[in-house]
């Protein structure tokens, strides 16, 4: 049920979870329409998707993604400043393939047949985990994939998001070790 659709929905059914719920409440906007939540003030926290397009390079440079994420870093730090809220990536991730800093969704289709890209998951996962873990107003993110019951490197889907027994997992380890 999008917001564009049934704004009002939204805005009379947070007020009854909270009836009910006494948990932190946020909704999961996508990347590209965040800003146009009307109901932003009733929860609390500015949820996303963290799939923006940031560059299409096979391998991306860790520095080229932080410069582009700096104007989403900006944009997304005024507006929490603006809204009183966190941000909090209710998503994020990034294909183990060549250019998978550049449209995921697209990318999905016919991964089996894209080249496999450790080290262009590492430098996306370093990049955004630098740009905005020092940021104050962001809450954190939640990892899309991560398979808890799997050990070792076997068994690990190698063109998929998951980081796991990957070069990515080595730079989310390095991060969450604090």
């Amino acid at each position: 049920i999008s917001v564009e659709k049934r704004p009002r929905y939204w805005q009379a059914l947070i007020p009854k979870i909270r009836n009910v719920y006494r948990g932190k409440l946020t909704y999961s906007s996508n990347w590209d329409d965040w800003d146009r939540v009307p109901f932003w003030g009733a929860l609390d926290y500015i949820g996303l998707g963290g799939y923006f397009p940031l560059v299409p390079d096979a391998t991306p440079d860790v520095e080229r993604l932080k410069a582009a994420w700096k104007p989403i870093r900006d944009r997304l730090g005024a507006f929490s400043k603006q809204q009183g809220k966190p941000v909090l990536f209710t998503e994020f991730g990034y294909l183990s393939v060549d250019s998978c800093g550049w449209r995921n969704w697209e990318l999905e289709r016919g991964v089996e047949g894209r080249r496999i890209n450790e080290r262009a998951q590492a430098n996306c996962l370093e990049a955004l985990l630098a740009t905005f873990q020092p940021e104050p107003w962001w809450a954190g993110g939640f990892l899309w994939k991560w398979f808890p019951n799997m050990r070792g490197h076997e068994g690990y889907p190698e063109r998929d998001y998951t980081p796991q027994g990957k070069a990515g997992e080595s730079v989310l380890k390095r991060w969450y070790r604090h």
